[in-house]
């Protein structure tokens, strides 16, 4: 279950736009509270919902080739210049007033144009430039846009964050082909006189309100390709003649007749076209030293590498500003210490309602878990709140009930790690739930933790997210001080081994960074910079050392235990939480797609056991103001999918039938006849 375009609830954003359909003359305003993106803002407005499904039906009705049912694409331009920008274009950019102009044509390639979740920041410096829709030089043979169909809304506007590159701003923009990023493909400034030329490894920063056609230059040495070669590639077949022999370690672990593991043993190794990448190399670093010089604002190379040092550490700096700082601390409120008596100290926080969520591994000493085959915990648990003041005064301690709600360890379906437990409070606390501020991981940047190490007061610590690539680097970094560092983190890796397998695996979900909250501290929140919960701290690779010390932490992902949960409590028929998660969820932009994926899963993987759990969403949703956006957004997903339709002819699926027909997600006529769109 993959969730779209998070949104910052910052204060203090408030401005208005106005739009209209292309073929209309009514204007209707939009009052946006909170950074997000265009698309997100419009659907906001009923009015816009209805207009665009009335357009989309209109426009399926007069096509001549109905039986294909290709996808729309959402068109929208500004008033003044008609420059079409993406759906996720970050709404804080459109000038108070400004009026939008909306439409859509069809999409007769297999490709959706819109891309990746965003995080969208005022306080971020954004540039926006515009690109021709046709190419110039070598490129009348070449395909630049996914759809075809955008190219009489030329120029396309693109918005960029500046410090990132050109490639990264088009990427993100989702419009253009993949032809783009796989060849030498050049920006021309379509006005200057001679010719300005951008390549795509550019920095975005000076191209502010610039025009630029695309065009395609021939490589030529110094010219490094915009994607890597691939295994078996003639680049890789070419004189060998030309490379350079590293030495590489010998990993293999066979041990000796002796017992003992044998010596890394050294043998060269072949870095093909080792002289032309090095020549390539060069060539790039006189422009990267003179473009650094320009940006930091040196005069010298050496200025150039102060200013990068100062730079460490950097990515926690958004932790400082007052305001998120106070938004963290005002949501600190939900985090507990979770004490599971005579067992384990840790940390948990509420998630929805009067749940708490925290990780399974505190129910566990001495390799035996305090919770039976039947959910029935065997130790008395209490979460408190408001352990923040070393007098403690104002604590507030709330018992759990002894029948735990869900309790999952080990590896789900997908082979993902999970280590989660979900209580229920005997008392409703006060404090508000986080599912609301649920949101896919970043990947990069900085995070900050709140939690109870050592079963102590409430702590926080901002730190970084190591990324996946750079884990091994984590543990190098560590090792070969002294023989006896080395001797307590190899114990450490070793009593750990299978987390640290699970952390070095390609395809590895889980969120890792270096933090100083140990013990005690499972279970905790981790906030992205947003001040969204992106993870729950879970473990590390402790040793000690003058102190305990840790290698690196790592945290479960959130929507892995969100996705986890909601399946066991649809596997149960578990209305009642159902209904109060749904409820909740609905508030949290994030947390709202994510509903609406889970009831996309109900509906592929239906089972006539599925009737109560998806009747039970769905009735919440209807609850909701934004259902209106959802029930679109089903009906388009379920024309795309044959397969869904034909589920409902299926015997013994009379009440998913039933429940698409009630709701009008389906007519009549198409149970019948796949191939004819809806309508209401």
């Amino acid at each position: 279950m993959k969730m779209t375009e998070p949104n910052d609830r910052m204060q203090g954003h408030l401005h208005r736009f106005r739009f209209k359909f292309l073929d209309k003359e009514d204007r209707y305003e939009i009052t946006c509270k909170s950074p997000c993106s265009v698309l997100q803002a419009l659907e906001t407005s009923s009015k816009f919902c209805v207009l665009k499904e009335k357009t989309v039906k209109q426009k399926m009705e007069t096509r001549q080739q109905e039986k294909t049912m290709q996808r729309q694409d959402l068109v929208i331009q500004t008033m003044k210049g008609k420059k079409p920008i993406a759906t996720h274009f970050p709404c804080h950019l459109i000038k108070n007033g400004q009026i939008l102009t909306i439409s859509t044509v069809f999409n007769d390639s297999e490709e959706a144009t819109t891309e990746t979740t965003q995080i969208y920041k005022e306080n971020k410096q954004y540039v926006i430039f515009y690109i021709e829709s046709e190419g110039g030089k070598n490129t009348k043979t070449k395909q630049l846009l996914k759809n075809k169909k955008l190219k009489p809304f030329s120029p396309l506007c693109i918005y960029a964050i500046c410090g990132e590159t050109v490639e990264t701003a088009l990427t993100r923009d989702g419009r253009f082909h993949d032809n783009v990023f796989i060849q030498t493909f050049t920006l021309v400034e379509s006005e200057s006189d001679p010719p300005r030329c951008v390549e795509m490894n550019v920095l975005v920063d000076c191209l502010d309100k610039q025009t630029f056609k695309m065009i395609l230059e021939e490589r030529n040495a110094t010219q490094a390709p915009t994607a890597p070669p691939q295994a078996g590639s003639n680049l890789q077949k070419e004189d060998e003649t030309n490379s350079i022999q590293l030495p590489m370690s010998n990993t293999s672990t066979e041990t000796s007749a002796a017992g003992e593991p044998p010596k890394k043993q050294k043998y060269p190794v072949t870095v093909t076209d080792s002289a032309e990448i090095l020549k390539i190399l060069r060539h790039q670093f006189a422009d990267l030293v003179k473009q650094m010089k320009k940006r930091y604002k040196k005069k010298k190379y050496s200025g150039v590498l102060s200013h990068l040092s100062g730079e460490f550490g950097k990515s926690t700096e958004g932790f400082s500003e007052v305001y998120t700082v106070k938004k963290l601390m005002e949501l600190s409120d939900s985090v507990c210490m979770i004490d599971v008596k005579g067992v384990k100290q840790g940390t948990g926080f509420l998630l929805f309602d009067h749940y708490i969520l925290t990780n399974a591994h505190l129910f566990k000493k001495d390799g035996i878990f305090y919770v039976n085959e039947y959910g029935h915990i065997s130790a008395k648990v209490t979460a408190t709140f408001n352990k923040e003041n070393p007098s403690e005064s104002n604590l507030k301690e709330i018992d759990v009930k002894p029948e735990i709600i869900d309790f999952q360890w080990g590896f789900d379906a997908y082979n993902r790690h999970v280590d989660f437990a979900v209580l229920e409070l005997q008392d409703v606390d006060t404090s508000t739930g986080l599912l609301c501020r649920s949101s896919p991981d970043p990947k990069t940047g900085g995070v900050c933790l709140i939690g109870h190490p050592g079963g102590g007061v409430k702590r926080t610590d901002p730190t970084t997210i190591i990324e996946r690539e750079r884990r091994g680097e984590a543990f190098q970094r560590e090792t070969g001080k002294n023989d006896r560092m080395d001797m307590l983190i190899n114990t450490s890796i070793e009593e750990n081994k299978v987390n640290y397998d699970m952390l070095m695996k390609p395809d590895s979900t889980e969120v890792t960074y270096d933090t100083c909250l140990f013990h005690g501290a499972s279970g905790s929140p981790v906030f992205d910079e947003s001040c969204q919960v992106i993870a729950m701290h879970t473990g590390g690779f402790p040793y000690k050392d003058e102190g305990v010390k840790s290698v690196i932490e790592y945290a479960i992902p959130l929507f892995t235990i969100l996705e986890n949960f909601l399946i066991e409590m649809m596997n149960r028929n578990n209305v009642e939480i159902l209904t109060k998660f749904t409820r909740e969820a609905l508030t949290g932009l994030h947390s709202r797609d994510f509903i609406y994926n889970f009831i996309r899963h109900l509906v592929t993987e239906w089972k006539p056991s599925f009737s109560a759990a998806l009747t039970a969403v769905w009735e919440t949703v209807k609850e909701n103001e934004n259902h209106l956006r959802m029930k679109e957004n089903l009906r388009t997903w379920i024309i795309s999918k044959k397969e869904v339709l034909e589920k409902i002819q299926i015997a013994g699926n009379e009440a998913l039938k039933e429940f698409m027909l009630e709701n009008i997600l389906v007519k009549l006529s198409q149970t019948d006849d796949d191939d004819e769109p809806m309508d209401e």
